[in-house]
């Protein structure tokens, strides 16, 4: 039980990456599927140990008594195999996807010629790219090793857009909960949408530099007009003050 909560731990956190595509994300679940299956028969680490347990009757200095249930480890497996091939296929969008990933390609030229073409068209097609085009670049790539063309180029950037999970939506929402909090509840719509995008699409804190910001800021008139609204409500609040003084 524990050797496959490990790998399906292993596995959420590795979809939850934010660089995670869908073909990786693909990758990754085989990957687990067939690291389960391996260990239907042989076991994990845990599963070895407390083995050993039963079979000294010890396990962490704690005497084991047999049981009245036992759980049939194979079955238990498959079940968690069938589980994870039931709910997460490979789609017929990760095998279009995958034209684009010399990882798939096959090794023998025959094979290899025409790899992939319909995939690319299709793909092509369906994000408002020119098909023909698309494929002849594709071609070229794969058979002459030239760089993809611009229209590739185009397809292969919005392949790794694809999101595999939710985790980014996650993300989003943990980003809105901590700018628009009790403190900051007053924030106009377009400027909670400003703050949002930095917060989930800017670099980090470490890697950021303020300063070209700060100075064109400071250049558009921004920091006299700043200086200003603050002097006046400075005044506002000196005059209120005053008349409170002459109403007491």
């Amino acid at each position: 039980m524990k050797d496959i909560l490990r790998e399906l731990q292993s596995l959420s956190l590795k979809l939850q990456r934010r660089e995670m595509t869908l073909v990786d994300s693909s990758v990754h679940i085989k990957q687990t599927i067939n690291v389960l299956t391996a260990m239907k028969m042989t076991g994990g680490r845990s599963t070895k140990k407390a083995e050993q347990g039963v079979s000294s009757g010890f396990f962490k200095d704690v005497e084991l008594t047999e049981g009245r249930g036992k759980i049939n480890k194979p079955r238990f497996y498959e079940s968690v195999v069938a589980t994870l091939t039931k709910r997460l296929p490979e789609s017929s969008l990760v095998q279009t996807l995958k034209a684009l990933d010399k990882r798939f390609w096959p090794g023998e030229l025959e094979d290899l010629t025409l790899y992939g073409e319909q995939e690319v068209h299709r793909l092509a097609k369906s994000l408002g790219e020119p098909a023909g085009e698309a494929v002849g670049q594709f071609r070229d790539w794969k058979l002459q090793g030239t760089p993809p063309g611009k229209t590739l180029e185009r397809l292969c950037i919005a392949s790794r857009t694809y999101l595999p999970t939710s985790a980014e939506c996650e993300r989003g929402f943990s980003a809105v909960n901590n700018t628009d909090n009790q403190s900051r509840n007053r924030l106009r719509e377009e400027s909670l949408s400003s703050l949002l995008f930095v917060d989930l699409n800017g670099p980090p804190l470490d890697k950021f530099d303020p300063v070209p910001f700060v100075k064109s800021w400071i250049k558009a008139g921004h920091r006299l007009f700043f200086l200003e609204t603050r002097t006046a409500t400075r005044r506002s609040r000196a005059k209120a003050s005053l008349v409170y003084s002459h109403l007491r």
